[in-house]
């Protein structure tokens, strides 16, 4: 009868981790092949866009969802998918140009009829906005402030862009803000909007800046400039045409021009869209008529 030979004991000591990396090993693939079909999905989805992600450092709770919509919307199977992805955009431009019914703080002037820079208007805040829009990271209080046309504008425009676009918000910049950050905003006629994940750049902070469309498929970025396109249809129809949209996308200005001549339009504050320099990539920078008046309230 054989006596089994002694194991020796290092060989002991080796095997546990060898079994333990084989394991490490195993996991790791799974995981891989969980994560790269979670990507395909992603990208090959008809929601629209990817969440961007943020800068270093920016801590942001309130970082937007701006494309791919995730609220109920209307029963239009052609123009939303089951989850509420919007997949087409609306069809006619028969915009409502109504101001939403919300608190607006105004300075005592405005009651006594005295001109702007005496009378001016509070654009409310985010969390007053009720999910309508949101008011830009970087705007402080004090520049929330302006002429009360410009903040009608703005509110009428947020407030029809989502009835359109259901689920989907504008983010309202600095309105008057005068000082180094601006050369103008300093008349109570200036105003920066962002669509922030449509337009043709992603300002995500920290001085950095996507491409928004770059590796997207031509139907998904169709559908982006199309947003881009129809917020600024918007402002030019309820300010009556009496404005001017500096936004770098030569695609947006040539089409929004066309319609806006179409439409028997007319500007008294410069050509309506142009180009201006580098920073209009992610952002409109609107200008209106002085004397623009306030729409009616919804």
């Amino acid at each position: 009868m054989s006596v089994p030979s002694r194991v020796p004991p290092a060989l002991l000591l080796v095997a546990p981790i060898v079994l333990l990396g084989a394991g490490a090993i195993v996991l790791a693939l799974v995981g891989e092949q969980a994560g790269q079909a979670v990507e395909e999905r992603r990208t090959e989805t008809d929601a629209g866009v990817e969440p961007v992600a943020h800068a270093p450092g920016d801590d942001r709770t309130d970082a937007p969802s701006d494309a791919g919509v995730t609220l109920a919307a209307p029963a239009d199977p052609d123009r939303f998918a089951p989850d509420g992805a919007i997949l087409a955009e609306p069809s006619g431009t028969d915009y409502e140009c109504l101001q939403p019914a919300l608190e607006i703080a105004r300075e005592p002037a405005c009651e006594r009829g005295e001109p702007y820079p005496a009378c001016r208007w509070m654009l409310p805040s985010t969390r007053d906005a009720n999910g309508l829009y949101r008011v830009w990271r970087n705007t402080t209080d004090d520049h929330r402030w302006a002429r009360p046309g410009l903040v009608s504008l703005v509110l009428a425009a947020a407030r029809e862009y989502q009835r359109r676009w259901p689920g989907e918000q504008v983010t309202i910049g600095d309105l008057d803000a005068a000082g180094p950050r601006h050369q103008t905003h300093d008349r109570g006629v200036d105003v920066d909007l962002y669509l922030e994940h449509a337009m043709i750049a992603t300002n995500i902070g920290g001085g950095n800046y996507l491409e928004t469309y770059q590796g997207r498929p031509p139907r998904i970025v169709r559908l982006l400039r199309a947003r881009v396109l129809d917020l600024a249809r918007i402002l030019g129809r309820c300010s009556g045409g009496r404005l001017r949209i500096y936004y770098n996308d030569d695609e947006v200005v040539a089409a929004f021009r066309a319609w806006f001549d179409g439409q028997g339009l007319t500007s008294d504050v410069g050509l309506p869209m142009l180009p201006h320099n580098a920073l209009h990539r992610f952002h409109f920078h609107m200008t209106v008529a002085e004397d623009l008046a306030p729409l009616p309230v919804e």
